[in-house]
């Protein structure tokens, strides 16, 4: 009998799917939008228009005090909404808030 799990994830950090606002600046730019999905590594956001903010370091606040700071790797149209995909730099305050937001349980 192998060691393996049941399954295997097809990402190092696979993405957790939540629903929460957010608040993304850039430059002198601010929008409220809101957060898709987080991983370790990333987050999806959706925002209310589209945005030029390519290779544009990018600060993404989200409630119970959680900042990091990222660049943007895809933009896409989604259902009259514009998705955005974050792969993050740093996270700048509350690291374990954002550990615990991310944390997908393997069974």
């Amino acid at each position: 009998m192998s060691n393996e799990p049941p399954f295997k994830l097809k990402r190092l950090y696979p993405r957790r799917r939540i629903s929460l606002p957010c608040w993304v600046s850039w430059r002198e730019h601010q929008l409220l939008g809101k957060t898709l999905d987080v991983s370790y590594s990333g987050l999806g956001v959706v925002l209310p228009e589209a945005v030029n903010m390519n290779g544009v370091e990018t600060s993404i606040m989200i409630p119970e005090g959680i900042l990091v700071w990222a660049h943007p790797v895809y933009r896409r149209e989604e259902n009259e909404s514009h998705r955005v995909g974050y792969r993050i730099d740093r996270i700048e305050r509350g690291e374990e808030r954002w550990r615990e937001l991310c944390y997908i349980p393997q069974w």
